[in-house]
């Protein structure tokens, strides 16, 4: 039979705000971190301080891969494979970086595949993002609550299903991010919000920051609004399944550095 999550556990789960540091200057925002299960779910628990996580170790120490889907590697001379998410993450800091295209593509994309590997999400110094999530409990696609394998109402009783659990954990989660902007830690000068189908969860989250969304004259569907701080949130499509290019890319680093 398999061990029910406790209370004090599912708090600690609900509690995990992002890949990297609380003073990030570019936070990007997804709905749900895509994965989860039951291992998952546990190696998350033995971890002590588990607020904010750095990407790379806790998916080289905690998790396990298979060889084709390596994407951290502490050995500098393996090309580690990409993460279409990150992947396009790692282009927008690069460009915000100055770097050129030429740069970041010569010798088989090495300078990209080295900031997904060893910047993006990380707790060090060098790190300047945070990846979080709107539901901060991972799943392996929004419909489910839980995996193909198991539902996640056998472990996680507190909550049926997953309506009941998004209802539940988003005030929970509201409260953790304005907790974090009012802080004296938070110095992000920009979020982004990526996923075109769920703008409308994204727009209600930030609804509660104040936060109005206008329509930007750019080559793909793009909103921006700004917090009452003057952190500017963008609306973009989803970072995968051919729906941004670097190209378009190119266009929101513009608008982020004007």
């Amino acid at each position: 039979m398999t061990k029910t999550i406790t209370n004090a556990e599912l708090e600690k789960l609900e509690s995990f705000i992002g890949y990297g540091k609380p003073n990030a200057d570019i936070i990007f925002f997804g709905l749900e971190e895509a994965g989860g299960g039951i291992e998952n779910l546990r190696n998350r628990l033995s971890i002590e301080d588990y607020e904010y996580l750095d990407c790379k170790r806790f998916h080289l120490d905690h998790l396990k891969h298979k060889k084709k889907y390596k994407l951290h590697s502490d050995d500098e001379n393996i090309m580690v494979n990409f993460q279409s998410v990150w992947r396009y993450m790692s282009y927008i800091m690069l460009k915000l970086g100055g770097k050129s295209e030429k740069e970041i593509f010569q010798d088989n994309s090495k300078t990209l595949r080295n900031y997904q590997n060893n910047l993006l999400g990380t707790e060090s110094e060098k790190g300047d993002t945070l990846l979080t999530e709107i539901y901060p409990i991972p799943c392996s696609s929004l419909k489910l609550w839980g995996t193909k394998e198991i539902n996640y109402k056998e472990i996680i009783t507190q909550y049926p299903d997953k309506n009941a659990y998004k209802k539940e954990v988003l005030p929970k989660r509201i409260k953790a991010f304005k907790n974090l902007i009012n802080s004296n830690q938070f110095q992000a000068h920009t979020i982004i919000c990526y996923g075109k189908t769920k703008w409308p969860e994204f727009k209600s989250f930030f609804k509660e920051f104040e936060v109005n969304f206008q329509k930007l004259n750019l080559s793909k569907p793009t909103k921006k609004g700004e917090l009452p701080n003057g952190t500017v949130v963008y609306l973009l499509p989803f970072f995968g399944n051919g729906q941004v290019s670097y190209e378009f890319l190119d266009e929101v680093v513009k608008d982020i550095r004007s």
